[in-house]
């Protein structure tokens, strides 16, 4: 039997928890959605064809962002949406990544906090670098942001992978685009532009909170800041459409799971992406992998300007003046892919969902009440 990260999760996860240090609603929440995902305490729905020749229960996803049994049909739908809404410009990958000094920051009481100052200096770095006339001059840009917390061995490495179309709205109005495809902004300038803002926002945020001290010389430091370009978009947006809605590890790079440890795959991207394997503790690995669940409500892919939803006609607008043929009346993507007919292997009839079983913890809900013209008047 393949080796799954659920089945490791699951296996480790009882001594972790004899031993684990205090955890916060975070990763108590991820916990419980993990151990029950798929299990009779999450409810399930009974489907079967016409002729009743194929009966199956199937029992609920929990759907939470960190099991690494859910999210891949979010995945294809963002990678769908994505693509559907690029733009006829040179697209590039911007990565802002912050100095090992400043990760601990992300394990104090203020990490919600920290997770958003990070979004907003690498956010206000980036806009103000593409304001800028020298380079692609656009008052008004666009951008999707989505942050990732691991490295291929599930350590804690913190980091926003940006997809950036060349393309925006200048200060007199017009759509301008970048004259070379190969090159966006300086990239010594934004990095000086996002350490700066960090800087800022840090210190503001540092008289609200009490954050743990930091050594002051990473203020000078070379902040990892890579620009690098992706042609029209679609290699990028199906790249990162692998990990944006899933977790760190997938069950591809499981190797084995024993009695006391675990053994993945990874590739040492120094040696030109070598594989590796790495064995470790079972405990150990779900250490490293609830690292990486994020503060409940934190949103770990946002969009900036005419890349935001709220923004449709200013992107269609940028999209027609580079090129790309503005559909009138077309409708928009489903948030979801049409799931496909499932027939049955023995008729070919269509297997329908006959009925579900809620989770025994699932609320009970009242009868709706009547609307308000329906409601007979008090004669008083």
């Amino acid at each position: 039997m393949t080796a799954t990260v659920i089945d490791a999760l699951r296996r480790f996860l009882p001594p972790y928890l004899r031993t684990r240090p205090p955890l916060d609603e975070a990763k108590r929440r991820a916990i419980w959605a993990i151990t029950h995902c798929r299990t009779p305490e999450m409810g399930g729905h009974f489907m079967s064809c016409e002729k009743g020749c194929t009966r199956e229960f199937r029992y609920h996803s929990c759907n939470h962002r960190s099991c690494p049994q859910c999210g891949k049909q979010d995945t294809a739908a963002w990678v769908e949406r994505a693509m559907h809404k690029r733009v006829g410009a040179p697209y590039f990958m911007v990565t802002f990544t912050l100095p090992s000094e400043l990760r601990t920051l992300f394990f104090s009481a203020a990490a919600k906090e920290i997770y958003q100052l990070f979004f907003a200096a690498a956010s206000s770095a980036l806009s103000s670098a593409l304001a800028n006339p020298r380079w692609l001059g656009a008052q008004s840009s666009g951008f999707t942001m989505v942050l990732h917390t691991w490295n291929q061995r599930l350590l804690f490495h913190p980091h926003l992978h940006t997809i950036v179309p060349g393309a925006g709205i200048g200060s007199n109005g017009e759509v301008v685009t970048v004259k070379n495809g190969n090159y966006l902004v300086n990239q010594e300038v934004l990095r000086t532009l996002f350490r700066a803002r960090f800087r800022d926002l840090f210190a503001e945020l540092s008289q609200e909170h009490q954050l743990p001290a930091i050594d002051p010389s990473v203020w000078k430091k070379d902040w990892g800041v890579h620009l690098k370009p992706f042609g029209d978009g679609a290699n990028i947006i199906k790249y990162l459409g692998r990990y944006v809605c899933r977790t760190a590890i997938g069950d591809s790079r499981i190797l084995s799971v024993s009695d006391t440890h675990v053994s993945f795959s990874w590739k040492d991207r120094a040696h030109g992406n070598a594989q590796r394997t790495e064995t470790i503790l079972g405990t150990e690995f779900v250490k490293r992998y609830l690292r990486h669940v994020l503060p409940r409500g934190l949103r770990a892919i946002r969009y900036y300007g005419f890349c935001h939803p709220a923004a449709k006609k200013k992107r269609e607008r940028v999209a027609f003046h580079t090129g790309c043929p503005l559909l009138v009346g077309a409708l928009e993507l489903p948030l979801k892919p049409t799931q496909p007919v499932q027939t049955c292997k023995c008729c070919g009839g269509e297997l329908k969902t006959r009925f579900k079983m809620l989770p025994a913890w699932h609320p009970s809900r009242a009868p709706p009440l009547l609307p308000p013209r329906a409601q007979k008047r008090s004669c008083a």
